[in-house]
């Protein structure tokens, strides 16, 4: 994920979850973000929300993007969807066209998916082989702390 300039070089933190402690918003569970009065327990560094959906055959759900989120994306890791019209399956990923508006999707099978909202981002964004960063000091910076994380686990036998 894209981190806003003072936090992309910062310290990563984990915070481990069971399935029950990842509140739910009907057949979505809320990794990220907030959504129909659910909220995870993540703080985001910027309005976003990514969300796991669970669809039995038949059955239609609607995402509606909070104000402000123009992005939206979502990929598939179980069966068939149909999404503004396109049926998507496992494995493929779709970028909606840029808005607000919602989506509607129907599950042609009993389907899992991810989907995510969120604000654009605000700076330029500078892609490396496995790194995002907003400049090419930080890339360089962040795509070397990669790389001593990774000496450090060879050296203890771990990779």
């Amino acid at each position: 994920m894209a981190l806003p300039p003072h936090l992309e070089l910062g310290e990563s933190e984990s915070l481990y979850q069971g399935a029950a402690d990842i509140p739910r918003a009907g057949p979505a569970r809320v990794l990220l973000g907030r959504y129909e009065g659910a909220t995870s327990a993540i703080e985001a560094p910027s309005p976003i929300n990514y969300l796991a959906v669970k669809l039995k055959a038949g059955e239609t759900w609607r995402y509606e993007p909070p104000a402000g989120h123009t992005v939206l994306w979502a990929g598939i890791g179980k069966g068939v969807v149909e999404a503004s019209s396109e049926l998507l399956a496992r494995g493929e990923i779709v970028v909606f066209e840029a808005g607000e508006d919602p989506v509607e999707f129907k599950a042609r099978s009993d389907t899992e998916f991810m989907i995510g909202s969120a604000v654009r981002h605000p700076h330029d964004l500078v892609l490396g082989y496995y790194s995002v960063h907003t400049s090419a000091e930080a890339l360089q910076i962040g795509e070397a702390q990669i790389d001593a994380i990774r000496d450090k686990l060879v050296a203890k036998g771990r990779l």
